[in-house]
């Protein structure tokens, strides 16, 4: 039995477009499946909790939706097998990527760049939705390590300052500006922006510093294609830290495009390390952003590489 997780308000309500054409491909090749539409947060995180409990009865679970979606579906599906401290080796259910968000950042590395997941998946919803069912009816996996954010799992980039800023002012703008709300967040978020002193433990060293953002990146792309960490990959065992050294509001003006052009990395604050785990201690609460998804922390926040913990469907 496959469940099929759709997040109806994921690519601005595109996903039940995609629904019935997979679905009768299901019908039609006399595959078992299942539906759950989610109607509130977490409610994906819930969904897959429960799915877990009978692993045995499940051949995979298929998320239709954005890097959010998947986002819960993994933090679930951890939940069920244990949590980030008892978790050994591989989860034994799969899951099967279906991107129809609005940036689907996590399959673009998944998939081999940003170009090959755009030849992939494109417009057509009935072709998008054959790809994918052709790829789950193979049911080759391949195992990808997931980080747990305060036991918290997460597929692409967790981040924290001026990006999750973004992302929280653009959902709290998204009904006044629409598609214009991410642009508009930009703006208003440079211009609230404030660097935050942190205190980082990584690698045995204790960095005390100014920082305009930190991303803890498995994937390579983030915000709708921006390539923040280039040499990160889905199976290396390893966190691909990304350090942005307080900048100004005139100079945070020029990380962005330097993002667009990928040359970020020529910028003097900006810093590249590698790690299995690290702990960032905030002065006060803050908003971590987990592939889109918005959570309260105070205090800290420590990060642990999950080696080869989750099978997708490739």
């Amino acid at each position: 039995m496959y469940h099929i997780i759709v997040n109806p308000i994921a690519g601005r309500g595109r996903t039940l477009e995609h629904l019935p054409f997979l679905t009768s491909l299901f019908e039609e090749n006399n595959v078992a499946f299942c539906t759950h539409t989610t109607t509130c947060v977490m409610d994906g995180y819930e969904r897959a909790k429960e799915i877990c409990t009978d692993a045995a009865a499940c051949d995979g679970i298929l998320g239709i939706g954005g890097d959010g979606t998947f986002q819960e579906i993994a933090a679930g599906m951890l939940n069920a097998f244990g949590g980030a401290g008892g978790l050994e080796g591989t989860m034994p259910v799969p899951l099967g990527i279906f991107p129809a968000g609005s940036g689907n950042d996590f399959n673009m590395t998944l998939e081999g760049g940003k170009k090959a997941s755009l030849l992939k998946y494109g417009k057509d919803a009935e072709q998008n939705a054959r790809f994918f069912f052709d790829k789950i009816l193979r049911g080759k996996t391949q195992s990808v390590d997931l980080i747990a954010a305060n036991g918290m799992a997460y597929l692409n980039v967790g981040n924290i300052g001026l990006d999750a800023r973004i992302v929280s002012n653009a959902a709290a703008m998204k009904k006044a500006y629409g598609r214009r709300s991410y642009l508009a967040s930009v703006y208003k978020s440079i211009v609230q922006h404030k660097n935050l002193p942190l205190c980082i433990e990584v690698n045995g060293e204790k960095l005390e510093k100014q920082y305009t953002l930190v991303a803890a990146c498995n994937g390579q792309y983030y915000g709708g294609g921006m390539r923040v960490a280039p040499h990160a990959s889905l199976t290396d065992g390893k966190i691909t830290l990304c350090l942005v050294e307080a900048m100004s509001r005139p100079k945070i003006m020029v990380l962005f495009p330097s993002l667009m052009m990928e040359r970020h990395d020529k910028l003097k604050a900006v810093k590249f390390l590698e790690c299995e785990s690290l702990k960032v201690t905030l002065p006060c609460s803050e908003t971590l952003c987990l592939d889109g998804n918005l959570y309260p922390v105070d205090n800290s926040v420590e990060y642990k590489i999950l080696p080869e913990a989750l099978r997708v469907f490739m």
